[in-house]
């Protein structure tokens, strides 16, 4: 499965993504998704269901921790990425590793709680030179959320609830590393249909190419 991603690590550094003064999601939203895993679960509201490049689509996301333990999300800049192959816009909220010298604020959710977040999934995306003979055939038709939570808080107590966005620490990033690998639990919701619309003439022609965007540097080995 070929990805290509569409998110900035700059905004790692820059901004955070989480608020806890945002209102509920409503479960009655037609544009709402949802996923639950071992014991944690999402429920999110996309607003706007057209994707064009530049496009920003806020969501407004609830995460519950039916465990027994407290978990952790990281509160950074959500990424988005679209499978060419799938047709898939992925919306990833946290970050499945530290970063290399900056080091995220964390969230913790104690047992039984549930905390709601807001950020903004920002659409760019390529499509590669094989499908520009027929666009549509590899234009956006659906849209999900991946989570990135961490299962066991302890390692990472001095990230929790800190004033920062983030903190530089190259030394502590490394030694983290290991332990955040380890960690770290996915989440995926179901996914929502998008709907491709050029803003020149809201039709459904191709898809407007854009440079790559560089991604974070480090990754799992």
């Amino acid at each position: 499965m070929k990805s290509i991603v569409a998110g900035s690590a700059l905004l790692f550094l820059l901004t955070a993504c989480a608020t806890t003064l945002a209102p509920p999601v409503d479960m009655a939203e037609p544009r709402r998704v949802v996923g639950t895993e071992n014991a944690v679960r999402v429920d999110a509201q996309v607003t706007g269901e057209e994707a064009h490049t530049g496009a920003q689509l806020p969501i407004t996301y609830e995460i519950t921790n039916q465990r027994s333990t407290a978990i952790a999300v990281a509160d950074i800049v959500a990424e988005t990425s679209y499978d060419t192959e799938a047709r898939m816009f992925t919306v990833t909220i946290g970050s499945e590793v530290p970063g290399n010298e900056m080091l995220p604020r964390l969230v913790m959710i104690e047992p039984g709680e549930k905390k709601i977040f807001t950020t903004t999934a920002r659409m760019r995306f390529i499509i590669p030179p094989r499908a520009s003979a027929d666009p549509r055939a590899a234009a956006p038709a659906a849209l999900r959320l991946r989570v990135n939570f961490l299962g066991d808080v302890e390692p990472f107590r001095q990230l929790v609830g800190i004033k920062e966005i983030a903190v530089a620490d190259a030394k502590l990033a490394d030694e983290l590393f290991p332990a955040w690998l380890e960690k770290n639990e996915v989440l995926y919701t179901n996914s929502i249909p998008m709907r491709l619309v050029d803003r020149k003439t809201q039709a459904m022609p191709g898809v407007e190419s854009q440079p790559p965007i560089p991604t974070r540097r480090r990754g799992r080995p």
